[in-house]
């Protein structure tokens, strides 16, 4: 049984905030909040962005768009996510998100177990500095993730948005 965790309030401007070029991620809820059950991050996706295309083995990813509207891909199914909308993205099915309006989306993410803010607080510099792709890929592989590669010229081009 996992130990037990304490109450807590997180008010809207707390959590550690984790910038991955323009998307922010401000982890709500982290491992250590909830004894590794669940991660909560709230995501703001900057206007005409694609937030990189990829797969989980690990965990599951629930979605609720807060701001704006989102095109999503989970599988082979493209769907469009506005405010109020929740999104099931179970582990093993590769998904992408994105933002194609001309403001800023935000969105909840919810990672059940938890463990993946600790791939964004790694991620951040290798991308910051300008690392070299086996370095990217291999903490992706790390955390169970598998990068869509295949899939990114192809939403840019449809749906007018980059990495």
């Amino acid at each position: 049984m996992a130990p037990p965790f304490s109450p807590k309030l997180i008010t809207p401007g707390e959590g550690k905030t984790v910038a991955l070029f323009g998307v922010r991620f401000r982890f709500k809820v982290a491992s250590a909040d909830s004894a590794g059950r669940l991660a909560v991050l709230e995501v703001e996706i900057p206007a005409h962005t694609l937030v990189k295309p990829h797969c989980h083995s690990r965990e599951d990813e629930f979605s609720l768009v807060v701001d704006g509207t989102v095109g999503v891909r989970v599988g082979d199914r493209e769907l469009t996510a506005g405010p109020g909308c929740y999104l099931v993205k179970p582990r093993g099915t590769p998904h992408a998100m994105w933002n194609a309006a001309a403001v800023p989306a935000t969105v909840i993410e919810m990672l059940s177990p938890a463990g993946m803010e600790a791939y964004f607080e790694q991620l951040a510099p290798i991308l910051t500095d300008h690392r070299p792709p086996p370095e990217y890929y291999q903490l992706a592989e790390d955390y169970g993730l598998t990068i869509q590669d295949d899939w990114i010229e192809e939403l840019e081009r449809r749906h007018q948005v980059k990495l």
